[in-house]
């Protein structure tokens, strides 16, 4: 409930949103400050650190490539984004000074985080490589979540709700949300999912909806909760009798990802879940899935987004913030968190706009088995409903299905 929470307090405090200005298309240099004056300083990057994977990106490839080129040392500090949020509203009320510089945010809380008025910018027109490699005519860099970005954030990677199985196990992986509840009448005690408000669960739960009632449905809908909740009660409905099947009877549910997949490393499950669209790769890579396991998704497809980078109203070193954002968004390290042996994060750039020295690099990337193409992917790529319902499904979802 954590998040319904501050979701709350963010949109109850009285503070001007940020608006863009001016025009994003002309690069200008990336920050004001000389590089010479942000030599030996620091530039702290929070976000999710419930991955390996990417925490290793980060430390590993992302750090020490960025004080090579700039002498600025990246600190990466592991907050989920509920407590950074809750800590910008204290410092804002407060008006304190902070120790964020980056944020790894997208969705409902970029949204409240915008309406708080808790990000400093517009930042787009700033960073060289956006308007370089960048197509700004993309939906992914123009809205998230339906919200106008407003050149306040810079896309940080692409993301894509995927489902894996063993072959070794299941003859046949569902398809739709009717043989999805077959697998799990098959197989009792077996399937589950991440509870909502988890990012990951939240998201398999808006698939479902979208399976169950259609994407159109939802997201035409008011805001209003009553209303969101007749449209979307034959998915919670379905939710419902899937329960007994579940794992534990959906008296409980995994609490992370990372949960989940050590319970289909286990054999506990029999799917497992993940917004990384090439986390079977990473995961046979390690050793830990068997290489039988294979990515699937939904025929009427799986929701798909952007995740950003954005720097706080109160950044101690926002001159060097915006270099790490440039830094980051490069085609050479984006290529490199292409890689599922680092990240298996889809890149942000626009394909036409490298060079073939670039385009080389991008095509000598091999990630392995077990995962669906980029073409597949796009082909099967279901859009965002707006931010400010996700909160109101993740609390229907709470008061109907789990406290059923």
């Amino acid at each position: 409930m954590k998040k319904f929470l501050f979701a709350v307090i963010l949109l109850m405090l009285s503070v001007a949103v940020f608006t863009a200005c001016g025009s994003d298309d002309t690069a200008q240099t990336s920050s004001d400050v000389p590089l010479e004056e942000l030599r030996g300083t620091t530039v702290t990057f929070y976000g999710w650190g419930g991955s390996s994977f990417t925490n290793n990106w980060l430390d590993n490839i992302v750090a020490p490539s960025f004080y090579e080129e700039y002498g600025i040392t990246l600190h990466r500090v592991p907050m989920d984004i509920g407590d950074i949020l809750n800590k910008l509203i204290g410092e804002r009320q407060a008006n304190a000074s902070g120790d964020i510089d980056v944020v790894w945010i997208n969705g409902e809380n970029f949204y409240t985080a915008l309406n708080a008025g808790l990000l400093y910018g517009p930042i787009t027109h700033r960073v060289e490589n956006f308007a370089r490699y960048l197509d700004p005519t993309n939906p992914d860099n123009l809205y998230d979540f339906g919200t106008h970005i407003g050149g306040m954030q810079v896309p940080y990677g692409r993301a894509q709700l995927v489902f894996a199985g063993d072959t070794a196990v299941l003859d046949s992986f569902p398809t739709n949300a009717q043989e999805l509840m077959e697998m799990a009448r098959a197989n009792p005690n077996r399937f589950t999912y991440v509870a909502p408000p988890d990012f990951t669960g939240s998201a398999f739960v808006r698939n479902l909806i979208y399976e169950i009632v259609g994407f159109e449905a939802l997201f035409d809908a008011p805001n209003c909760e009553d209303t969101i909740y007749e449209i979307i009660r034959p998915a919670l409905d379905f939710m419902i009798e899937l329960k007994p099947y579940l794992w534990q009877e959906g008296r409980t549910y995994p609490t992370s990802t990372a949960m989940l997949n050590d319970m289909f490393a286990d054999g506990l499950a029999v799917m497992a879940i993940s917004y990384t669209p090439l986390f079977v790769a990473q995961m046979i890579l390690a050793g830990e899935f068997p290489k039988t396991t294979q990515t699937f998704v939904f025929d009427n497809g799986n929701i798909g987004n952007t995740h950003y980078m954005a720097i706080p109203f109160n950044a101690p070193n926002s001159s060097a913030a915006l270099r790490l954002i440039n830094h980051i968004i490069s085609p050479e390290i984006q290529i490199t968190k292409y890689d599922a042996r680092n990240w298996g994060d889809f890149p942000v750039f626009d394909v036409n706009r490298l060079n073939p020295e670039q385009l080389e690099l991008l095509n000598a990337i091999d990630n392995g088995a077990g995962i669906l193409t980029a073409a597949q992917l796009q082909d099967h790529r279901l859009p965002e409903v707006q931010a400010y319902k996700i909160p109101i499904i993740d609390r229907l979802w709470i008061e109907h299905v789990l406290m059923h």
